[in-house]
C-alpha cells in the first residue's frame, strides 16, 4: 500500500536488505562500476566536447545510468540542431547553486525547458533520456531512475504526498530521505557516492516485487532490450471494452489515487451502464491484466508505474513494449502489416493461425480495434489496414520472429513413441503395504479408492492427472500425499519427487508454476516449485514424479495451467523464455514428461470456481462424498470417557447420515476438531456439561444453507437428534433456520 515505507526504522529496514542483497551481487557490483566510469568520462568532457555531437550522441545514448526500455525516440534531431546544442553548452556550464532549495528550482528549470526544446526538435519528448541524462550531469543530486512512473511509485511509497510533484523534486526528496536514514556519503567516498545514486532504483525493484512477485533477486538494473514471452505464456489476445483508449485515457484521473473493487466497478457502471457484473469484472481485467495500467493491492486498485506514465503522458507509446512482447497476436500482426498492408480477412486468417482456439473473428476484430484507437494501424483508401507512424516505432522494436501457439493436432506421434512402462511403478500389493507403513495404519484408505486413483492416473501413457473432488475435510490432500509418497517410496523429505502446492487466489496465469522473466530486468528467470518439480523429472524419466495442486480450483485452473493441459495431451513443449540460457539456469522449454503426475484436489462452494470442459476432458475425477464416522482412526486413541466417546459417536454419525442427501455432511478434520474440543474442555473445565453442544454449534451448524423439500427434511432430521441427545442450543438454532425455510423460502446458519 502506499506509503508502506513512510516510517524511518521500516525504510532503514528494507535499504539494508537492498544493501546486502541486491546491491552487493556481481551483476550490482558491474553495474556500480560501468557507471563510474561512464560519469567519470562525462566529466573529463565537459567543457571541451559539449559541442561535439558524438559526445553529445554518446551522452544520450549509452544506457549505463539507466536503460532507455523501448527508447524509441531518435535524440538526433535535436543534437543536430547548432542552436540546441549552445543552449545545452550554456546551461550545463552553469554552476549550481549552494542551497538545496536554489538546486532544486533551477534543475526544475532546466528540466522543464530542456523538455520541451526537446519535444519540438524530435516530435516527442524522450522522457528516459532526459532523466537519464540529467542524472548523469547532477549524480549527486538525482537518481539513477529514468522511469518517471517508476520515480513516482517510489516517491509515493516513502510517503510522498504530492501527487503531481515534479520529477526533479521526487528525485531530491527520495535522495534526502535516503541520506536522512542512513546518513550522507562523505566527500572521498566515491563509491558510496555510485551506489547512493544506485541505490534508489533496487529500493524500487524491491518494492515491485514484493507487490507483484515478479521480479528476480538478482536484477539491479533496468529494462534495457524487450524480449517477448514465449507464446504460449502470453495473454490470449486482447479484449474489447466500450470506448477502447479513449476509455483507458478516462479511468486513468480515477485511479489515481487509489480505489477500491466497489469503486471500480461503479466508475465502469457509469461508463456502461448496462454492462453486467461479468462484463465489468472483465473490464476490470483487462485494464490491470491486459494492460498492466493498474495493480491491486489488498481490495485496492492503484495506478502502477506504466499507468502513471500513461497519465503524464496520455501517450499510446507507453503501452508498446507491453504489448508487443506479452499479448499474443500483437506482434504478428505489425511484422506482417510492416512488409505489407492487409485486408481484414487476410489479417483474420492470420491471427488464426496463431492461435487455432480464436474460431471466430471475435479476438481478432478486437485486436484490430485496439491497435486501430492506439493509432498504431489504420485504413487506406484501397480499405487496407496499413501502419501509421507510431505503428512503424512499434515494428521497429520487434526484433523477433513472432511466435504461434502449436497446433495441439501436432505431436501426436510422440504419444506412440512414450512408453509408459519405462517408469517403474510398484505393483498394487507393494502400493497398499507402502501407504500402510506410511501411515502406521492410522488412516484409513479404502483399497478400492486407492485402487481407482492408480489406474485413473496412469493408464493413458502421458496425460496422469486425477481431480479429488469432495466436502472439505474428507481427507483428499492426505490420500494425494499419501498415495504420492507410498508411489515413490519416498520419506518426509519429499520435495525431491513429490510437491504439495497450495493454489492461491488470483493465479491468472501459468506463472505461479512455471516461473516468469522479470519484467524490469529480463536477463533472468524466476523460478518456481512446480517448474523445479517439472525438471527434475523431466532429468529422470525412469521414476514417477507427483505434483499436489491443492484446492487447485481456487483460482480458475484452465487459466493457470492452460500450457501444461496443451502440452499433457501430446508431450508437447512448454515454452518458457527465449533468454540467453548462459545467463539463466532455467532452459528456455521443457518437453512435458511422461512421468509427472499431477493431483488437483478441489472443493465446490462459493469461494471456489468450477471447472472447465478443457480441464475435465483431461482428467480423471474421484468424488469424496461418502463419510464413514465409525471407519475415523481417532476413535482408538482419543482420550475421553468411554461413555462421552460413544455418545459422541453416535451423535456424529446419525448427523452425517441425516445431512448427507443434501451434501451437507462434514468430512474427518470436522470429527478431529470435535474430539479434540471436548478433550481440551474435559482437561480444562471438567464442569462444561454443554461442551458437546457448544462444539456442534460452532462446526457443524455454520455450512447448513439450502431451500426447498429435501433440505426442510435434513433440517428436521438434524432438530430431532439434537432434541433427542440434549443439545438445546443447537436445537433452537435449527427452529429458527425452521422458521427462515417457511417464510422465506431458504434458511442459512449466518442470517
Amino acid at each position: 500500500m502506499s506509503g508502506k515505507l513512510e516510517n524511518n526504522e521500516i525504510l532503514k529496514e528494507q535499504l539494508n536488505a537492498v544493501i546486502v542483497g541486491i546491491g552487493n551481487t556481481k551483476r550490482a557490483s558491474d553495474w556500480y562500476r560501468n557507471l563510474a566510469l561512464f560519469l567519470q568520462e562525462v566529466t573529463d568532457s565537459i567543457p571541451s566536447k559539449l559541442d561535439d555531437i558524438g559526445f553529445l550522441t554518446f551522452l544520450w545514448d549509452e544506457s549505463h545510468v539507466a536503460a532507455t526500455g523501448m527508447g524509441s525516440v531518435k535524440i538526433a534531431p535535436a543534437l543536430e540542431n547548432t542552436e540546441f546544442r549552445q543552449w545545452f553548452r550554456s546551461k550545463v556550464l552553469i554552476p549550481l547553486p549552494d542551497n538545496s532549495v536554489s538546486i532544486e528550482a533551477n534543475l526544475i528549470e532546466f528540466y522543464d525547458e530542456l523538455q520541451s526544446r526537446l519535444k519540438q526538435l524530435c516530435g516527442r519528448t524522450p522522457r528516459l533520456k532526459l532523466n537519464r541524462v540529467l542524472c548523469a550531469l547532477y549524480p549527486e543530486h538525482l537518481t539513477t531512475i529514468a522511469d518517471v512512473g517508476a520515480l513516482r511509485v517510489l516517491f509515493r511509497e516513502i510517503g510522498g504526498h504530492g501527487s503531481n510533484e515534479h520529477p526533479i523534486t521526487m528525485h531530491m526528496k527520495i535522495r534526502g530521505r535516503i541520506d536522512e536514514v542512513l546518513g550522507q556519503v562523505s566527500d572521498n567516498d566515491h563509491d558510496g557516492k555510485i551506489r547512493r545514486t544506485c541505490l534508489p532504483w533496487l529500493l524500487y525493484e524491491r518494492i515491485a516485487e514484493e507487490d507483484s512477485r515478479s521480479l528476480d533477486s538478482t536484477s539491479v538494473t533496468p529494462l534495457s532490450a524487450l524480449i517477448p514471452l514465449p507464446a504460449t505464456l502470453r495473454r490470449k489476445g486482447l479484449t474489447a471494452i466500450k470506448g477502447s483508449f479513449p476509455t483507458l485515457l478516462g479511468l486513468l484521473p480515477e485511479l489515481k489515487d487509489g480505489v477500491t473493487r466497489e469503486e471500480f466497478s461503479a466508475l465502469l457502471a457509469q461508463i456502461s451502464p448496462n454492462a453486467t457484473p461479468g462484463s465489468i469484472g472483465t473490464t476490470i481485467n483487462v485494464i490491470s491484466r491486459e494492460f498492466d495500467i493498474c495493480k491491486r493491492e489488498g481490495d485496492t486498485y492503484q495506478l502502477s508505474a506504466r499507468g502513471l506514465n500513461l497519465l503524464d503522458t496520455q501517450d499510446p507509446d507507453e503501452l508498446a513494449d507491453h504489448l508487443v512482447t506479452r499479448i499474443l497476436g500483437v506482434d504478428n500482426v505489425l511484422k506482417k502489416l510492416e512488409a505489407e498492408p492487409q485486408t481484414k480477412p487476410q489479417l483474420f486468417a492470420l491471427l488464426k493461425g496463431v492461435h487455432s482456439g480464436w474460431k471466430s473473428d471475435a479476438v481478432p476484430h478486437s485486436v484490430l480495434i485496439w491497435l486501430s484507437s492506439l493509432g498504431a494501424i489504420s485504413l487506406n483508401e484501397s480499405r487496407k489496414f496499413e501502419l501509421t507512424e507510431r505503428g512503424l516505432r512499434w515494428a521497429e522494436m520487434i526484433t523477433w520472429i513472432p511466435q504461434s501457439l502449436p497446433n495441439p493436432d501436432e505431436a501426436v506421434d510422440e504419444l506412440k513413441s512414450a512408453v509408459i512402462d519405462k517408469i517403474e511403478l510398484p505393483r498394487a500389493d507393494i502400493l497398499l503395504e507402502r501407504l500402510q507403513k506410511i501411515t502406521n495404519g492410522k488412516l484409513m484408505l479404502d483399497n478400492q479408492l486407492v485402487s481407482q486413483l492408480h489406474g485413473g492416473l496412469w493408464f493413458h501413457p502421458i496425460r496422469h492427472f486425477v481431480v479429488l473432488t469432495g466436502i472439505s475435510g474428507s481427507g483428499k490432500t492426505q490420500l494425494a500425499l499419501n498415495y504420492a509418497l507410498a508411489l515413490c517410496d519416498a520419506n518426509d523429505d519429499m520435495q525431491e519427487q513429490v510437491r504439495v502446492i497450495p493454489v492461491q487466489p488470483g493465479w491468472y496465469d501459468p506463472s505461479p508454476l512455471l516461473g516468469y522473466v522479470n519484467p524490469i530486468q529480463d536477463t533472468s528467470y524466476r523460478s518456481a516449485p512446480f517448474l523445479e518439480l517439472l525438471q527434475r523429472a523431466a532429468g529422470d524419466p525412469d521414476r514417477p514424479y507427483v505434483a499436489i495442486l491443492d484446492e487447485m480450483n481456487l483460482s480458475h485452473p484452465e487459466q493457470y495451467l492452460a500450457p501444461i493441459l496443451s502440452a499433457m495431451e501430446t508431450r508437447g513443449w512448454i515454452e518458457l523464455h527465449q533468454l540467453d540460457e548462459e545467463s539463466s539456469s532455467i532452459k528456455q522449454r521443457i518437453q512435458y514428461p511422461a512421468n509427472l503426475a499431477i493431483i488437483g484436489t478441489l472443493n465446490m462452494d462459493e469461494t471456489t470456481h468450477g471447472l472447465s470442459d478443457k480441464v475435465l476432458d483431461r482428467a480423471y475425477t474421484l468424488e469424496f462424498w461418502n463419510i464413514s464416522v465409525n471407519d475415523f482412526p481417532g476413535w482408538a486413541t482419543v482420550s475421553l470417557p468411554n461413555d462421552v466417546k460413544e455418545t459422541t459417536r453416535a451423535v456424529l454419525d446419525k448427523l452425517v447420515k441425516a445431512l448427507d442427501p443434501v451434501r451437507l455432511h462434514f468430512g474427518w478434520r470436522t470429527i478431529d476438531d470435535v474430539l479434540s474440543y471436548l478433550t481440551f474442555q474435559l482437561k480444562h473445565n471438567p464442569t462444561a456439561n454443554d461442551s458437546l453442544d457448544s462444539v456442534i454449534y460452532a462446526k457443524v451448524l455454520p455450512k447448513l444453507r439450502g431451500e426447498g423439500i429435501r433440505f426442510q427434511s435434513a433440517l428436521q432430521s438434524v432438530y430431532e437428534i439434537c432434541l433427542s441427545n440434549g443439545l438445546s442450543r443447537c436445537a433452537r438454532k435449527i427452529q429458527g433456520m425452521q422458521a427462515d425455510l417457511v417464510e422465506t423460502g431458504s434458511a442459512r446458519y449466518w442470517r
